[in-house]
C-alpha cells in the first residue's frame, strides 16, 4: 500500500465541541470493563441457571458428543448420519475444553462468551481506528452488549457470535492503525476461521467493505489494492479446502457437494427451511435492536445523513453492512441471528450517532425508555390476573415478581433523574439496560427450567439404553436427547405408518413421540409427559401405544 488508510480517517471530524470528558468523566478503560464485567456475569447467569435450550442448543452439542464419541474429527455426525449443516470449527472448540477438563456443558456454554468478549474487544480497536481523534469507544461496546439480540446470543451455544469475531478481525484487517500496513493475515485468518464457522456467508460481509474501498479511502491504491485482498483470500481458503479433501476422504464426495454446494445453495435460492419474503429483517430491525431501536428513525434526519456523508469512519460502516443486509434479505432463508455480525457496526454508528446528536435525547426517548422496562411488568401483572391463555399464565407463573419490578424501577428511577441532569449520556442510559437486562436474566431461569424438561427425558433414555431396551423416536428428531443424555446409540426415527411394525418387532421397546400440542386429557398409568414447549414429549412403553395412539398421532411433530 502507497498511502496508508488510516490517514484518510484520521481527517475526520474535530473532538467533541462540548469539551466533556468521555464518558460522564469515567475514564474509558472503566467502561470498557464494565461491558465486558456484564458479558460475563449474564454468561455465567446462563450457564447455572438456564436449560440448554432446543432445539439449536442441543442439536450443536449433540454433533460435538457425537463427533467425540467416534473419535471423528473431520465429519461431523448426528444421530449416526453424516450431518451436512455446519462446518466443524464449533465442534473443534467444543472438543478443546474436553479435552481438557472432560464432557460437559460448562465450558461449551462459555464459548459464546468468549466469543462476545472478543467481539467486545475487537468493536474498541476498530472505533479507536476509525476515530482516532474521537472514537466512542465506551458507547459503542455498551450500545453492542445492552442490544437485545446480541445480548441473549452471547449466552447461547451457536454458531453466530464465533462468526461475528471472524467478520470484525477481517474489518480491522482493512482499517489499520497509523504504524505498519494492512494486515493481511489478519483478513487470510478472518475467511478460514469465518468458513470453517459457518461457511461461505462470511464472505457477505467481508468482501463488500474491501472491494469499495474507493467509498470509505478515496486515496487507496486501486490495483494494488484488490491483488492483496484477492491474495489473501485465497490464502486463507487454502485451510478450508484441506479440511474438505480431508473429509471427502472419509465421507465421500457427496458429503463435500452437500456441505461446499447444496446446502449453501439451497438456502440462497430455494431454502428448505426458514424461507421468508425478502423485506422480512426490516420491521424487525427495531424490535431485534431494542432498547436501541427506540433511536432508529434519528438516523433519516437530514443533517446527520449530511455528517454521515463527509465521514470517512461511517462511510466504512454503511460499505460493510448495507450490501450484506441487501444479500441477506435476498437470501430466501432467513433467521433474526443470521444479522448478529452486522450488530458491531450498528453500534458503532449509533453510538457515533449520539455523540454528535447530544440533543437527540428528548422527552419523548426519556418516557419511551421507562414504558420499555415497564412493559415486562405489565405483561406479568396480565398474565397473573388478566384473562389470558393458560400457557401464559404458566410462563409466568415461574417468573419472581423481583424480575420484572426492579428493571421497571431502574428504567422509572433514570427517566425521572434525567429530566434534571440533561447531560446524560448513551453509556448512563445503557449501564441501566444491562443492569436489567441482567436481572431479568436471572429470573428467567426457573420458568425456563420447568418448561424444558430435556434434562429429565434425557437421563431416563440413558436408564433405558444401559438397560438394552430399544426406544425410538415418532416425529423429527434434531439430536435434542444425546448430548443430554450422553447416548452411545443412535435413536431410529419413526413415521407414523412405521410405529405398529417397529413395535410388533420390540415389545419391551419404548418410543418417544414429540408433539404440537399439549395433551388436553390425562394420560394413562405408565405413559410419561415431559414439557418441552409447545407441546411436550412423551414416553410411551411399547405395551400402552395402543391406549395412547389416537391421541398422540394426530399430534406428532
Amino acid at each position: 500500500m502507497k498511502q496508508p488508510i488510516s490517514s484518510s480517517i484520521e481527517t475526520g471530524p474535530a473532538p467533541d465541541a462540548t469539551g466533556r470528558p468521555s464518558a460522564s468523566g469515567m475514564k474509558p478503560v472503566l467502561w470498557l470493563t464494565g461491558a465486558l464485567a456484564l458479558t460475563w456475569l449474564s454468561g455465567w447467569a446462563r450457564a447455572l441457571g438456564w436449560p440448554l435450550l432446543p432445539v439449536d442448543e442441543t442439536r450443536y452439542l449433540s454433533v460435538a458428543w457425537e463427533m467425540w464419541l467416534r473419535g471423528e474429527v473431520w465429519v461431523p455426525h448426528l444421530n449416526g448420519a453424516i450431518y451436512t449443516d455446519k462446518p466443524p470449527l464449533l465442534f473443534w472448540l467444543i472438543h478443546l475444553g474436553w479435552a481438557v477438563g472432560g464432557v460437559g456443558d460448562l465450558w461449551p456454554r462459555m464459548l459464546p462468551v468468549l466469543a462476545a468478549t472478543g467481539a467486545v474487544l475487537l468493536t474498541a480497536r476498530l472505533a479507536r481506528v476509525l476515530w482516532p481523534r474521537e472514537a466512542p469507544v465506551h458507547a459503542a461496546v455498551w450500545v453492542l452488549v445492552t442490544s437485545g439480540l446480541w445480548f441473549l446470543w452471547s449466552g447461547l451455544v451457536m454458531f453466530d457470535l464465533v462468526l461475528t469475531v471472524f467478520v470484525l478481525l477481517g474489518w480491522n484487517a482493512l482499517v489499520h492503525p497509523p504504524r505498519g500496513q494492512a494486515r493481511w493475515w489478519w483478513w487470510a485468518l478472518a475467511v478460514a476461521g469465518g468458513v470453517l464457522t459457518k461457511g461461505p456467508v462470511v464472505l457477505l460481509f467481508l468482501l463488500p467493505p474491501a472491494a469499495l474501498v474507493r467509498l470509505w479511502h478515496p486515496r487507496a491504491s486501486h490495483a494494488d489494492w484488490h491483488r492483496r485482498w484477492l491474495t489473501a483470500t485465497g490464502v486463507g481458503l487454502l485451510p478450508v479446502l484441506i479440511w474438505l479433501m480431508l473429509a471427502v476422504r472419509r465421507a465421500g464426495w457427496h458429503y463435500g457437494l452437500a456441505v461446499g454446494f447444496h446446502q449453501t445453495a439451497h438456502r440462497v435460492v430455494h431454502s428448505y427451511a426458514h424461507r421468508r419474503p425478502f423485506w422480512w429483517y426490516l420491521p424487525l430491525l427495531p424490535l431485534i435492536t431494542m432498547p436501541w431501536g427506540l433511536r432508529l428513525l434519528l438516523f433519516c434526519n437530514a443533517p446527520w445523513l449530511r455528517t454521515a456523508a463527509s465521514d470517512p469512519g461511517l462511510r466504512f460502516l454503511a460499505a460493510a453492512t448495507l450490501p450484506a443486509f441487501v444479500m441477506l434479505s435476498a437470501i430466501s432463508g432467513k433467521q433474526v441471528h443470521y444479522l448478529l455480525p452486522l450488530f458491531p457496526a450498528l453500534a458503532l454508528a449509533l453510538a457515533r450517532h449520539a455523540h454528535a446528536c447530544e440533543s437527540g435525547w428528548s422527552r419523548i426517548w426519556r418516557w419511551a425508555w421507562a414504558g420499555l422496562f415497564t412493559f415486562p411488568l405489565v405483561a406479568w401483572l396480565v398474565g397473573r390476573w388478566g384473562p389470558v391463555p393458560t400457557i401464559w399464565l404458566q410462563w409466568v407463573s415461574g417468573l419472581p415478581a423481583w424480575s420484572v419490578v426492579l428493571p421497571a424501577a431502574l428504567g422509572t428511577v433514570m427517566t425521572m433523574i434525567s429530566r434534571r441532569h440533561r447531560s446524560f449520556r448513551i453509556e448512563t442510559w445503557a449501564c441501566t439496560a444491562g443492569v436489567a437486562m441482567w436481572i431479568w436474566t436471572l429470573g428467567a431461569g426457573p420458568s425456563l427450567k420447568a418448561h424444558v424438561q430435556l434434562d429429565a427425558l434425557a437421563q431416563e433414555v440413558r436408564l433405558l439404553e444401559q438397560q438394552d431396551r430399544p426406544v425410538a423416536w415418532m416425529g423429527h428428531y434434531q439430536g435434542q436427547l444425546h448430548f443430554l443424555g450422553r447416548l452411545e446409540r443412535p435413536l431410529p426415527v419413526l413415521g407414523t405408518e412405521e410405529v405398529e411394525q417397529w413395535i410388533a418387532a420390540h415389545p419391551d421397546g419404548v418410543v418417544l413421540v414429540s408433539l404440537k400440542h399439549r395433551p388436553q386429557a390425562d394420560l394413562p398409568e405408565g405413559i410419561r409427559w415431559f414439557c418441552v414447549e409447545p407441546g411436550g414429549i412423551v414416553l410411551v412403553p411399547a405395551r400402552s401405544w395402543g391406549q395412547i395412539a389416537p391421541v398422540v398421532c394426530p399430534g406428532v411433530r
